[in-house]
């Protein structure tokens, strides 16, 4: 920035987006392999939020609700693909930004991978650079290239920066040397508390057809050990750590880094069995709703000490109130769903909510609440005109709402529902109440009772359009 009297001196604002993130596969979130070394020393001087959760997946409605501050069923994106558009009175962040006289870019494809399906993601933008995801490359090195470039140019406004990196998403390919950094033949890599061992075959006989073409995406070089295509999502969390690293270097160099408001996030995590899934992000399980979600404060900011750990649980709904409020930006006119994790940060609240509301769409019609203690997962086994809706491998689905102790059983492994009915009526009925207030005064169907990629449309991709190393 230009030194004068005249320079806007408001906190740039850094939005990482890493896809399909575990944050249990983060040094700093607990993961004993040395995957993240440089989000790691992020977080030691960071706030980092240890339950944050995904009120909608994946991707599309995921980063719609962290841009609105607005619930799914409040601002209807629930599918990936969209299947419906973003009203044009909601105001996203970058819309808030450039109104407010901030320097507005995104690094990020969600306008041109959906073939214009998500046009609202480059609302706002002074430059919105669209690219298409292409695995098994080094897309993550031009994206840092081209962060940088706009990072360090001088300017009198104060930037506000969107870049969206694809690593680890599947199918999981990383270069050399991180496809083999982390692969140990034969030996189970570390999982969450209470997963069993798992070999390939078992993965395969859950659906020969969906996981003979899910892998051949991947062109394995071990095909039939679980433990090499773990390493292989492993490998692209550190390479995508690498270019963190190299943008967090490059932000340092060029002094902008004492002022840098600094938001790391995933949109949803991965599945390596949980609820009978692997290598996808679908089910509802805390795999795939829990976020990695790390913000670094600029130097001298009065909202809290700067650093530490926040237990308190939030949602990517809580994070347009939250940089408004530590950045200056006006909020939107209208009510959010969202609440700022300032008073989380600075120490005078220890919760800003009880629970989050998570809804599915896409292969997988469902919707869950999760507290601190349990979860309800409510499958749809019916769209909203009462036909079938099928489960993630294109079977007919069971309705039967499942129930977990998160106390006990961390995993989700062990569904309660029927030993416990009386938790699970008091946890449907709760469900039942959060959505009916979200939906207060919609009459259109009730949105996640349908599907946006279903069975069929994946395989049939997958058979014509496998992408090779």
């Amino acid at each position: 920035m230009n030194d004068d009297e005249n320079v806007d001196r408001r906190p740039n604002i850094v939005i990482v987006a890493v896809d399909t993130l575990r944050p249990d596969h983060l040094g700093c979130y607990g993961y004993p392999i040395a995957t993240s070394p440089a989000i790691d020393a992020l977080a030691a001087e960071s706030v980092v939020f240890d339950q944050a959760y995904a009120a909608g997946i994946p991707t599309t409605p995921s980063f719609t609700t962290l841009l609105s501050g607005l619930h799914p069923y409040q601002h209807r994106v629930v599918t990936h693909p969209a299947q419906v558009h973003l009203d044009e009175d909601i105001q996203l962040l970058p819309q808030l930004a450039k109104e407010s006289g901030y320097v507005t870019v995104a690094l990020d494809n969600l306008v041109v991978q959906g073939l214009g399906k998500g046009t609202w993601f480059a609302r706002g933008y002074d430059h919105y650079s669209g690219f298409l995801y292409k695995p098994f490359g080094d897309q993550s090195t031009q994206l840092t290239d081209r962060a940088l470039e706009f990072a360090t140019k001088p300017r009198d406004k104060p930037l506000l920066l969107f870049i969206h990196y694809w690593d680890p998403h599947t199918p999981y390919g990383p270069l050399p040397p991180y496809d083999e950094m982390h692969y140990r033949p034969g030996e189970m890599p570390p999982g969450p508390q209470g997963m069993p061992a798992v070999d390939m075959a078992q993965v395969r006989a859950i659906h020969p057809d969906y996981y003979e073409a899910f892998l051949a995406d991947m062109n394995l070089r071990h095909p039939d050990d679980y433990a090499y295509v773990l390493a292989q999502y492993d490998g692209e969390i550190s390479q995508v750590d690498h270019q963190i690293g190299r943008l967090i270097n490059g932000l340092k160099a060029h002094q902008s880094w004492d002022n840098t408001l600094l938001l790391l996030v995933s949109d949803h995590g991965e599945c390596f069995g949980e609820g009978g899934l692997y290598f996808d992000h679908h089910g509802l399980y805390d795999a795939v709703t829990r976020l990695a979600m790390i913000l670094k404060l600029p130097a001298g900011d009065r909202s809290g000490p700067g650093q530490g750990r926040v237990d308190g649980m939030v949602s990517h709904e809580d994070v347009l109130p939250t940089l408004c409020e530590l950045s200056g930006i006006p909020r939107p006119a209208y009510d959010l769903t969202g609440r700022s994790m300032v008073p989380l940060i600075n120490g005078s609240a220890s919760e800003i909510r009880s629970s989050v509301v998570s809804v599915e769409s896409t292969r997988q019609a469902s919707a869950a609440l999760r507290t601190t203690t349990e979860k309800v997962i409510v499958p749809y086994a019916a769209d909203a005109a009462g036909l079938p809706l099928p489960d993630l491998y294109g079977r007919p689905r069971d309705p039967a709402p499942r129930l977990f102790d998160l106390r006990d059983d961390p995993a989700e492994r062990c569904d309660q529902a029927l030993r416990r009915p009386a938790d699970l009526a008091r946890m449907s009925a709760e469900l039942d109440r959060r959505r009916s207030s979200l939906l207060a005064g919609r009459t259109d169907p009730v949105p996640e009772q349908g599907l946006g990629l279903p069975y069929d449309f994946f395989m049939h991709r997958r058979g014509r359009t496998a992408t090779r190393r």
